[in-house]
């Protein structure tokens, strides 16, 4: 689970980046949309490297439980027992699949909001302008 302080951190760079574009600053705002791709291409390794993960989880649970069903040697103590520990596999996989579910959210907003700040910085802060000013 991503930490309260760096969904902070993340909000926090997404404010600069937008007074940076407010106020046309290309010093401040240029390297962030530059390293905005790799940090971009980082992320969608990251999550599909989890996704892949999860998905390998769940295959393996998914024979663990028709293996289970399949059993007749099985003492049905025994059987709650196995189909319990089921169970929380299972859980904890699909807690893990809504972890990255919100992620991906957050990046896709994450993207809107550049693109948006990218557009406007590109519309209304020509090159050169902020040294015409000064």
């Amino acid at each position: 689970m991503m930490p309260l302080w760096m969904l902070a951190a993340a909000s926090a760079d997404l404010d600069a980046l937008d007074q940076a574009v407010t106020r046309c600053d290309r010093e401040a705002a240029n390297p962030v949309f530059s390293g905005e791709a790799a940090r971009h291409s980082q992320f969608l390794l990251q999550a599909y490297r989890e996704q892949e993960s999860i998905v390998n989880d769940r295959l393996t649970l998914t024979d663990q439980q028709r293996t289970l069903r399949e059993a007749t040697d099985v003492k049905p103590a025994e059987l709650k027992q196995q189909q319990k520990q089921l169970d929380l596999q299972q859980a904890s996989v699909e807690d893990r699949q809504k972890v990255l579910n919100d992620k991906r959210l957050l990046e896709n907003i994450r993207q809107d909001a550049m693109d948006s700040m990218r557009r406007y910085f590109l519309n209304n802060c020509p090159a050169g302008a902020a040294e015409r000013t000064k």
